[in-house]
């Protein structure tokens, strides 16, 4: 994995070679911006550059460390993410004070192959509270020729002391032709392709779980759902939301950010098509306000599922934040 490897980020990664070019990289960063855009990919990426001997803060991909880098063995690259919280406890949800401490102890040892260390923690977010105080400890005394990277999609649930203490670099989503394009690489239908990147707002990850195993079926079947909330019973509006909030797995977290979306996407919409009803006809009076009412009642619907939105961000409940919100949009009539 290399700089000339990652595909639409541009902007960051001329950022990183900036840095590394001029000696001035700093000790710790936070790639932030939403999931699936290659974050992660980048991350590794600057890891290669600061590895790579033949090519340093480049990557040449042939060298022993970008080859160990391409397999995902270099003895002086250290990841904790989820993934490796549920190899502890198969229900984990967030990531451990255990995992930072390990992390912490890793990267104070001397490197193996050179003379730099990286530490990685993907999906940041998720850290416990405990768990980034003892992150601070790291940040404030960084060890030695060390580069920590946290990748989040939702840094604002990072501690602010955190954040001050980290060099920021945003990503954007991905453009649509290139999410489709990606998607064909990866030996998708382009028709099916072209479906998933139109709806996947710039995130490969959404395009992959739209694009495979029926998701496209599944997020009609979920906006037909929606529109049916308020003559729906309690007991469905409560099954609805436990099927929501019930996806585990190695998808799961990807099946989590599918269902966000679509919810969102869906509020959204209802503000467009309220808004649409709102030009007066030619020769009438602009005084529908009926309609304009519903726009407003639409854009607190978009306010309320965007509250909950960033409840899930900071860890909270699942199941108590879906039933919230289902039965908060079943009410706003």
């Amino acid at each position: 994995m290399t700089f000339d490897s990652i595909r639409g980020q541009d902007r960051a990664v001329q950022t990183l070679r900036g840095a590394l070019g001029r000696g001035r990289l700093a000790h710790a960063l936070i790639f932030a911006g939403p999931p699936g855009v290659g974050k992660r990919s980048t991350a590794l990426a600057l890891a290669t550059a600061l590895f790579c001997k033949n090519e340093p803060g480049l990557g040449c991909g042939a060298c022993e460390d970008c080859h160990l880098m391409e397999t995902g063995g270099h003895p002086d690259l250290f990841v904790e993410d989820l993934a490796r919280a549920r190899e502890e406890k198969a229900t984990a949800t967030r990531l451990s004070i255990a995992q930072i401490r390990r992390a912490r102890s890793q990267l104070s040892m001397r490197p193996v192959m050179g003379d730099k260390k990286v530490g990685l923690v993907d999906q940041a977010e998720l850290l416990t509270t405990d768990a980034q105080n003892a992150l601070l400890k790291t940040l404030e005394e960084p060890p030695g020729q060390t580069t920590l990277i946290l990748v989040a999609t939702n840094p604002d649930a990072l501690l602010t002391t955190i954040r001050s203490r980290c060099q920021y670099l945003l990503f954007a989503p991905l453009e649509r032709e290139l999410v489709r394009e990606l998607l064909v690489d990866e030996g998708f239908e382009a028709d099916l392709a072209e479906s998933a990147a139109a709806l996947a707002e710039g995130s490969l990850d959404r395009a992959r779980a739209l694009a495979a195993d029926g998701g496209l079926e599944y997020t009609a079947e979920l906006r037909t759902k929606l529109a049916r909330l308020p003559k729906a019973t309690l007991p469905q509006v409560l099954d609805l939301a436990a099927e929501l909030a019930a996806p585990r797995g190695e998808k799961g977290h990807a099946q989590q950010q599918l269902n966000r979306a679509t919810v969102l996407d869906w509020c959204r919409d209802r503000v467009l098509e309220a808004a649409a009803g709102t030009e007066p006809a030619v020769g009438t009076e602009p005084d529908d306000h009926d309609r304009l009412d519903d726009v407003r009642r639409a854009l607190r619907r978009v306010d309320r599922a965007y509250a909950i939105n960033r409840e899930f961000e900071r860890n909270a409940n699942s199941h108590l934040a879906w039933d919230r919100l289902l039965l908060d949009l079943r009410q706003s009539r």
